[in-house]
């Protein structure tokens, strides 16, 4: 069994256990041993029956235990690099999580301390680096990357030959178009089709995306006028 300790107790925790109990149901392999979260009123909380056991900083007080990254929140995912850094773990000291229900065709590749949540979907020759965050039923075709710390939502359809860039955010239900784009950083508003490039650390939404003011972006939705 690996003992395994999960950053952040946001949403996205709640995917990651959900995915390691299906894994142990098969077989078991994981045991949760906690959450590490940075927000005060967190510490001691109870997620899913686990409780968070200290701040991000405090990994080193865990030397038996692998990490996964689950902090990609729209308001904290720029962040996320140098969160997880705080850490100060080695690349092998972070799992990937992928989901049973997810299938990761032969000839992908998944990153360390990645997640991949149900029904999503790795076609041959994609990669996805580490740390990533993708959330259930989204699609990655064929020969797409997608960049370190990057986070997909759910529902999203990346077709062949893409790049997302380093920390970059795509929202749920957004469709990527054949050899887009999308820059560090950048943020794809949810439910958007994105035909051309998005720059660096741009903000797109609509049908088809285009650049919105970062102010214009509003809880989880973009107003579109």
């Amino acid at each position: 069994m690996i003992d395994l300790i999960i950053l952040g107790a946001g949403g996205n925790s709640l995917g990651i256990l959900d995915a390691v109990a299906a894994i142990n149901a098969g077989q078991p392999r994981y045991r949760i041993k906690g959450i590490l979260d940075d927000i005060p009123e967190n510490q001691g909380r109870v997620v899913s029956g686990h409780k968070v056991i200290g701040t991000i900083a405090q990994a080193g007080n865990f030397p038996s235990c692998q990490f996964v990254n689950g902090i990609s929140s729209i308001g904290s995912f720029r962040k996320m690099p140098q969160i997880v850094a705080r850490t100060a773990m080695p690349p092998e000291r972070f799992e990937a999580i992928v989901h049973p229900r997810a299938v990761i065709a032969e000839g992908a590749r998944v990153g360390r301390g990645s997640s991949i949540m149900a029904g999503s979907v790795l076609c041959p020759e994609a990669e996805v680096g580490n740390h990533v965050v993708i959330l259930q039923n989204t699609s990655i075709n064929h020969h797409s990357r997608i960049g370190d710390f990057a986070t997909l939502s759910a529902g999203i359809t990346i077709l062949g030959y893409i790049e997302v860039g380093r920390n970059a955010f795509v929202g749920g239900g957004s469709t990527l178009a054949p050899m887009v784009k999308v820059g560090e950083g950048a943020i794809v508003g949810a439910g958007s089709v994105v035909i051309r490039d998005v720059p660096a650390g741009c903000v797109v939404a609509g049908n088809p995306a285009r650049e919105i003011p970062d102010s214009r972006y509003v809880d989880r939705s973009f107003s579109i006028t």
